[in-house]
């Protein structure tokens, strides 16, 4: 089993209001469902996400509002901002297909259904690589980062001596893109 950087501990209550997924997804996600929906869900995203709002508020609105127009112009294909980086507008293509009401689960911790990080990991009886993107703290305090570094050690303390933690470079979190070579090494270290 290869973990890819699970939001571990974070989703069941963990320091959740203080987590980069919470802040930039499921708040906004959340806020977004009890709206008038009166524009669509990506330009509705980028005027409210958090790193937007840290990194190039200035800028947001007027993103927002292209976004906006791309949706009109064609409303059944997903927004593409061809002057902002692939990893911000690729996740647009899911959301046609993405169920908003599955979202409100993370909102609310209610996702997991009762049961524990801690359950599930001690259950994994394969051999198991979790990796861990980079821990990364904004000066505000808000962890930019799906897990701690000591909240990574303690979910593969949990799955025990059959899983081996790595650690990427940097926060990037969709490690088998961005940090291809890494994710690539720990699917072999399982066939060996």
């Amino acid at each position: 089993m290869v973990l890819e950087d699970p939001p571990i501990f974070s989703t069941e209550g963990e320091g959740w209001e203080d987590s980069f997924a919470y802040l930039d997804a499921y708040k906004p996600l959340h806020e977004y469902n009890a709206s008038d929906k009166s524009e669509c869900w990506e330009a509705y995203y980028l005027r409210h996400c958090y790193w937007g709002q840290l990194f190039m508020k200035g800028a947001m609105p007027g993103i927002a509002d292209y976004a906006q127009k791309c949706h009109l112009k064609n409303p059944d294909e997903a927004v593409q901002i061809g002057f902002l980086p692939p990893s911000i507008w690729s996740v647009f293509k899911y959301a046609k297909e993405y169920d908003f009401a599955y979202g409100e689960r993370f909102y609310d911790l209610s996702w997991n259904h009762g049961l524990t990080h801690e359950e599930i990991l001690t259950a994994i009886d394969v051999p198991c690589v979790y990796i861990h993107a980079k821990e990364t703290v904004h000066e505000n305090g808000t962890f930019l980062c799906a897990a701690s570094r000591e909240q990574a050690e303690r979910a593969v303390s949990y799955i025990g001596g059959n899983c081996r933690l790595i650690e990427t470079n940097s926060s990037d979190h969709v490690i088998h893109t961005v940090h291809r070579d890494e994710y690539i090494e720990a699917v072999n270290l399982l066939l060996k």
